[in-house]
């Protein structure tokens, strides 16, 4: 089996990166194949809007890193989007992301991803304690995940957390989201969903 874990932080080393081994590091140890692409060290240009993908052949004219990230999410069992929240929604590095993806939406392909067999789970980080906001990053990978005909599964999210010295001070986020990532396991098997 196979995850691929999209990071929307500039950062590969901050706080949701350390909450995204922790997630992953459970799917390892079950002989899952995990890959991470952090979208601050990836090569993705901005959507023009020209349309170019609306004809011939669907594709875009920018040629980048968005191919390679998109094939192998579309040929894995779980995708896991995990951003931190910039100004109350995903940060601009994975909502630049999201709007190249527009070759691949169901909208225009409508039986493209009919035959996938891939399960969505999102991951959002903020520095506020009020979880609504978090609610609106789920809410947004969720519709881009919509768009691919890839269900959500499942979430998680943490408030509170700004500096790295305020995930330090609480292991139990770092506990937290090992054992989410165990919890994810049996439903990338075809259990049932738990939002």
């Amino acid at each position: 089996m196979k995850a691929v874990c999209i990071l929307g932080s500039p950062k590969p080393k901050g706080n949701t990166a350390a909450i995204l081994d922790e997630i992953e590091r459970p799917l390892k140890e079950h002989g899952i194949d995990v890959i991470r692409y952090c979208f601050g060290e990836c090569k993705i240009n901005y959507c023009l809007g020209c349309k170019s993908c609306f004809g011939g052949d669907g594709q875009c004219i920018q040629n980048d890193d968005v191919q390679k990230i998109m094939n192998d999410l579309l040929n894995s069992n779980l995708i896991i989007a995990a951003s931190p929240s910039y100004w109350g929604d995903v940060t601009g590095q994975m909502k630049v992301f999201i709007d190249r993806c527009t070759p691949y939406c169901n909208v225009r392909h409508t039986d493209s991803f009919s035959k996938l067999k891939t399960k969505g789970v999102a991951v959002a980080v903020r520095a506020g304690k009020n979880k609504k906001e978090n609610e609106n990053l789920v809410d947004t990978i969720e519709h881009f995940l919509g768009h691919l005909n890839i269900p959500l599964i499942s979430n998680f999210t943490v408030e509170g957390v700004d500096t790295a010295e305020d995930l330090k001070n609480k292991p139990e986020i770092l506990r937290m989201a090992y054992e989410f990532g165990k919890s994810i396991i049996p439903l990338m098997e075809g259990q049932n969903e738990v939002l």
